[in-house]
C-alpha cells in the first residue's frame, strides 16, 4: 500500500467528500463573485459552505450530487480514511492522504426546482437532470476540465435514469453558449408569456435554458 503516492498532473473527475468542501466553496465563490473582498469573500465562502452540507440532502426520491475535477489526484488512490457509508449532508465521507487539488466543480440533480412545472397541477418533473454552479478555477481554464465535468454529470445523469439533461445559460456568457453546445445541448425557446423559474441571481441577468437528450448507454 502506497501512503505517499508521488503527485502527478492527472485530473480526476469524481463526487466530492466532505474532505473538499471548502476547496469547493472557494471556487464557487473565485468564480461568481470575483471582485468581493475581506471580510464578505470569507462570510460567502462560509456560506456556501453551510448551504452543502445542508442542500445536498434532498426529499425521497430525487438526487443531487456535486462533482468535482481534482488536479494531482489519481484514479488508483489507495489509502482512505472513513468508511463509505458514512455520509455528511449527503457527501461522502472518506478522506484521502492524497486527494489533489479542487480546480472545477459542478452540481448536477432531479430535484427540478429550476424546471417548468408539469400540467394543471404544476407537478414536479421527472427523469430529467438540471446542472448548476458550474466553475473552474482560472489558471486551470482552456484545459478541457468543463467539458469533463459535463460529461461525468451526464453519465451520472443517465445513472439515475434520466432520459434528458437542462441547465441555464446567462445570455452575455457567449463562452459558456459555445462550450454547452459544443458538448450537444440546444436552447429551448421559452413561450411567450410563461413563468419558467430561473437561478436566483440578479434581475439583470438574462438566461437561455438548454436541454440535451441523453443517449441510453451503449450494451457491450
Amino acid at each position: 500500500m502506497e501512503l505517499f503516492p508521488t503527485v502527478s498532473p492527472e485530473i480526476v473527475v469524481r463526487e466530492a467528500r466532505i474532505e473538499d468542501i471548502w476547496e469547493v466553496a472557494e471556487t464557487h465563490c473565485s468564480c461568481f463573485f470575483p471582485n468581493y473582498t475581506f471580510p464578505l469573500d470569507l462570510m460567502l465562502r462560509v456560506d456556501r459552505l453551510v448551504a452543502m452540507l445542508s442542500g445536498f440532502t434532498v426529499q425521497h426520491g430525487t438526487r443531487r450530487t456535486c462533482l468535482v475535477a481534482v488536479v494531482g489526484s489519481r484514479m488508483d488512490e489507495t489509502f482512505f480514511l472513513g468508511s463509505e457509508d458514512f455520509k455528511v449532508g449527503g457527501l461522502d465521507g472518506k478522506f484521502s492522504l492524497h486527494r489533489g487539488y479542487v480546480a472545477g466543480i459542478l452540481t448536477v440533480d432531479t430535484v427540478a426546482d429550476f424546471l417548468p412545472r408539469k400540467g394543471p397541477l404544476r407537478q414536479r418533473r421527472t427523469g430529467i437532470a438540471y446542472i448548476s454552479n458550474v466553475a473552474v478555477r482560472e489558471k486551470f481554464r482552456r484545459k478541457g476540465i468543463a467539458k469533463r465535468l459535463i460529461a461525468k454529470a451526464e453519465a451520472q445523469a443517465r445513472g439515475w435514469g434520466c432520459r434528458s439533461i437542462t441547465l441555464h445559460c446567462d445570455f452575455n456568457n457567449l463562452g459558456a453558449t459555445k462550450l454547452y453546445k459544443g458538448q450537444g445541448f440546444k436552447c429551448i425557446k421559452v413561450p411567450e408569456g410563461a413563468n419558467w423559474p430561473q437561478p436566483k441571481n440578479s434581475p439583470d441577468v438574462k438566461f437561455k435554458f438548454m436541454m440535451k437528450l441523453l443517449k441510453a448507454p451503449t450494451a457491450s
